[in-house]
C-alpha cells in the first residue's frame, strides 16, 4: 500500500524568511545554521519542524510569531484548540477592546460569586464555566493581538533562548 505522507504546513517559514529581507535560502543559511536545502524543504514542509528547530528560526529571524504559528500546530496546541489567526491592526485592535470593554464586568462578578464564600460548589459551577470560557476568548483575543505585533516587527512578546 503506498500512500502520501501529508506535508505541514509551514509556509510560514518561507514568509518570516522573505519578511526578513532574506530573499534567497542561501542568504537564510547565513543566520539559520542549516543549509539552503535544508530551509527549503523546511519551508515547504517535507521535513516537519521540531521544537529546537521553531526556536532557531524564531532566533535567527528575530520573530516570535514562528513560535506562536509552531506552538497553534504542535500536539499541544492541537488539543488545547490553539488557533493562530492573521488579523489587521484595526481588527485585532478593535476585537480585544471590545473583549476587555464587554467580558470583563460579566466574568469580574462571576469570579467575585464564586470566591464570595471561598468554596466552589455545584451552585459555583455554571458561574465558572462561563468565566473559563470569557477568559479563553479574551486570550485567544490577546494572542491575535501579539500575534500582529511580533509578526510586523513591532513588539518580541516572548524571550527566547539562544542555541549553543
Amino acid at each position: 500500500m503506498t500512500g502520501k505522507t501529508k506535508k505541514a504546513d509551514q509556509t510560514y517559514l518561507k514568509a518570516a524568511r522573505l519578511e526578513m529581507g532574506y530573499t534567497s535560502r542561501e542568504a537564510a543559511s547565513e543566520v539559520v545554521p542549516y543549509t539552503p536545502e535544508s530551509i527549503g524543504r523546511h519551508e515547504r514542509g517535507e521535513i516537519s519542524i521540531g521544537p529546537e528547530d521553531a526556536i532557531v528560526y524564531a532566533n535567527s529571524y528575530g520573530r516570535d510569531d514562528i513560535l506562536m504559528r509552531y506552538c497553534a500546530r504542535c500536539p499541544i496546541g492541537l488539543v488545547m484548540g490553539r488557533q493562530v489567526l492573521d488579523r489587521d491592526l484595526p481588527m485585532a485592535t478593535l476585537r480585544l477592546v471590545r473583549r476587555l470593554r464587554g467580558a470583563a464586568e460579566e466574568t469580574v462578578a462571576d469570579l467575585e460569586w464564586m470566591a464570595d464564600d471561598g468554596v466552589l460548589d455545584e451552585q459555583d459551577q455554571p458561574k465558572l464555566e462561563s468565566a473559563l470560557n470569557s477568559l479563553k476568548e479574551l486570550s485567544a483575543t490577546i494572542e491575535d493581538f501579539i500575534l500582529y505585533a511580533a509578526t510586523h516587527g513591532k513588539g518580541r512578546p516572548a524571550q527566547t533562548t539562544r542555541s549553543a
